[in-house]
């Protein structure tokens, strides 16, 4: 019975704590939330899909207050260089008013507001209203977050136009802890 129940455990994320997680009535409503998101996460139908491109190759700049080295950042990029995306230069930026993306560019920079409490980071991108291309992109990011492993490579991800994919351990899978560093499908 206690291996039943450690297995069980296995399906929370690895940074939840046993003293997190309550009373015993409290921990079976947990196993079988976690049992039925995992029922649909594990196997995606099709290919992710992309839904724009760059045009140009974009510059990688990083708002100094996520707290984000040019050692990081340039750790994230080369997830996706491996599979033969192009960026320009990455530097950081010491302004206090660092928070809007310039043309041609990837911006990392804190939420500006409430991002949701169960999201770690976000993502918009913006395309060309005539070529439907992307023109620049903003990562909303807390410092906590830049922190987690993939976390920078799943929202470079979607700053280069990919939508969520539900594939378990999948780099673009929508729930962090059921991510993972597949690339199937990404490759440019």
């Amino acid at each position: 019975m206690r291996w039943l129940f450690l297995l069980l455990l296995s399906c929370f994320p690895s940074d939840r704590r046993l003293a997190d997680i309550g009373t015993q009535e409290e921990v079976k409503r947990e196993i079988t939330t976690s049992e039925s998101v995992n029922a649909y996460l594990i196997f995606a139908i099709g290919q992710p899909e992309r839904i724009a491109k760059w045009h140009i190759v974009p510059a990688v700049r990083v708002c100094a207050a996520t707290e984000i080295t040019k050692d990081q950042a340039n750790t994230a990029l080369r997830f996706w260089k491996a599979l033969g995306y192009k960026f320009g230069n990455v530097y950081l930026d010491y302004n206090l008013s660092c928070s809007a993306p310039l043309y041609g560019e990837i911006i990392f920079t804190l939420p500006e507001g409430d991002i949701g409490n169960t999201n770690l980071a976000a993502t918009r991108i913006f395309t060309s209203k005539t070529t439907g291309e992307i023109v620049k992109a903003k990562i909303f990011i807390y410092p906590s977050s830049a922190k987690k492993p993939r976390v920078m490579e799943h929202e470079l991800g979607h700053a280069l136009g990919w939508k969520h994919y539900k594939q378990k351990f999948h780099m673009m899978n929508p729930t962090w802890y059921m991510g993972g560093t597949d690339h199937s499908g990404l490759r440019n």
